[in-house]
């Protein structure tokens, strides 16, 4: 039997060959080595490798490592990201220095490869920034030649508050590792150990190889992944116009949905624009992803997708409940279900009482009483909605109604708290601060679409799941007021550890 040869064409098309990975290592030693032993000024260099440790699920390792890897710190170094507990170190949040003891024990426990070869510093090359979320500490580190002056690890770590206070993780340690990189620009060749240096860059060269292929298999995923999303977002484009045509006019939570739909449509523009910025996955040639821009359309594809995707959802059930149509049973438990969760969250009220003062006690009860009020209500208002005894519009003012109430009990609940804990007139402002910080749960209904489109419509405090807040305010209004009254809490960074003979550079602070 005969067989075919491919064309000279075929065998000469870029898209479709397979490149040596070797040969790719080779290529990339060919041009880093020389360039790293080059007695020329500091040129742009990202980390020779990133690596994210995570054991409190508070960022998402692939896309911070991808985001970290961009970054030039003007030399070659090893990024370490650590987000932890200190207590699952055995260490008391108290200590101000126990994010520095928590980091060292997990290098000597889970990476001695952070630590040098007589274990009384960090290893060189190394730049380490750390992070408590639940303990509210944050930390930077290094490796004798790649250390900052004290003063430099304190900026660090100033740069890393304010996203932190925002609860904004990724944003925190990404600020924190360009604020390293702008402070550290002594080149290599200055350092002693030249030689050393040299073949740290060979090393490092293979490992940002490596590193590299990562993020090009985790760039092709992602768009495998939202390829179908979008398909089957415009299989049911259709549909999601026709019932936002069919939106009440007048109905006030209607409008969130029809701002929804326009949102909708320009996301549907953006996707189709990304959609044709990338090949079909038959045709992708083997090297995609390889490239920042090409790693960046398909992160920015995957997020309007996935925004897409939850959008045609929210306005099919919009329709739904507002016509009574469909699946409106099931949005109207959607809608139900911050007053649920805020009604179940009054066990915690009830297990505190007896810890509370006279007037918080008083509060107590009064919510107490409210929430069995507001249980029976609930049940009564479904009954009520499922017999077209009231229209939905109706029944979500309803809604709105018992949670401001809801709210109005737990804001006085909260500021009887405040009179107990506060010293001064400072503190109570602390206190009410922290009521920005607090989590009353995110939610996807109509109710909660209509309110972030104007919060200043209900007075004094509005939350959609008021207990729920109030238990998230009672943990960190503590955390709020330790920061504010201690005076390492806010700034100074906090040098030293617990572990004899251990002398690494770096500090720590709070947020």
């Amino acid at each position: 039997m005969s067989t075919s040869r491919p064309s000279s064409a075929a065998l000469g098309a870029p898209r479709t060959r397979r490149p040596s990975r070797k040969l790719l290592l080779l290529a990339l030693l060919a041009v880093l080595l020389p360039a790293a032993l080059a007695p020329a000024p500091a040129r742009a260099e990202p980390p020779a490798s990133v690596e994210v440790t995570d054991t409190t699920r508070s960022v998402d390792p692939e896309i911070l490592e991808h985001r970290l890897a961009e970054i030039d710190f003007r030399t070659e170094v090893r990024l370490i990201v650590l987000v932890l507990d200190v207590t699952e170190h055995g260490l008391d949040p108290a200590d101000d220095g126990a994010l520095n003891d928590a980091v060292l024990d997990h290098a000597r426990s889970s990476d001695p490869s952070l630590l040098s070869a007589d274990g009384s510093h960090w290893a060189d090359g190394t730049v380490i920034l750390a992070l408590d979320p639940n303990n509210r500490f944050l930390g930077s580190y290094a490796g004798e030649d790649v250390k900052l002056s004290d003063s430099d690890f304190e900026a660090v770590q100033d740069a890393m508050r304010d996203p932190a206070r925002d609860a904004d993780w990724d944003g925190s340690l990404e600020a924190g590792a360009k604020k390293y990189a702008s402070l550290l620009h002594r080149p290599w060749w200055r350092h002693p150990a030249a030689l050393v240096a040299a073949a740290a860059v060979m090393v490092g060269a293979v490992v940002a190889a490596v590193s590299t292929l990562g993020l090009r298999l985790a760039a092709q995923r992602r768009v495998d992944r939202a390829l179908p999303r979008h398909r089957d977002v415009l299989t049911k484009r259709a549909i999601t116009d026709a019932a936002a045509r069919t939106l009440p006019e007048h109905s006030a939570y209607a409008q969130a949905a029809v701002l929804a739909h326009e949102r909708f449509s320009q996301d549907l523009e953006e996707a189709a624009r990304l959609r044709a910025a990338l090949p079909e996955p038959a045709e992708r040639p083997w090297a995609w992803g390889l490239r920042g821009r090409e790693r960046a359309t398909a992160a920015d594809f995957e997020r309007v997708v996935e925004r897409l995707d939850d959008a045609d959802d929210d306005i099919l059930a919009a329709a739904d409940l507002l016509h009574r149509s469909g699946e409106w049973r099931a949005v109207w438990d959607r809608e139900l279900e911050p007053l649920r969760d805020s009604l179940a969250a009054l066990g915690e009220v009830e297990e505190d009482r007896g810890e509370m003062s006279t007037a918080e006690q008083a509060s107590a009860d009064r919510l107490l009483t409210l929430g069995d009020g507001i249980a029976r209500e609930l049940d009564r208002l479904t009954a009520r909605l499922e017999d077209d005894a009231i229209d939905p519009d109706s029944a979500l003012e309803e809604l709105d109604t018992l949670t401001r109430e809801l709210s109005a009990a737990v804001e006085e609940l909260a500021e009887h708290r405040i009179d107990v804990l506060a010293e001064d007139d400072d503190e109570r402002e602390v206190l009410r601060d922290a009521f920005e910080d607090a989590d009353g749960g995110e939610y996807r209904s109509l109710r909660a679409r209509r309110h972030a489109l104007a919060p200043g419509t209900s007075p004094g405090l509005w939350q959609l799941s008021p207990v729920l807040w109030y238990s998230s305010w009672h943990q960190e209004s503590g955390s709020a007021l330790e920061t504010h009254r201690s005076p390492s809490s806010g700034g100074g960074g906090v040098t030293g550890y617990s572990g004899g003979g251990f002398s690494g550079a770096g500090s720590s602070s709070r947020f």
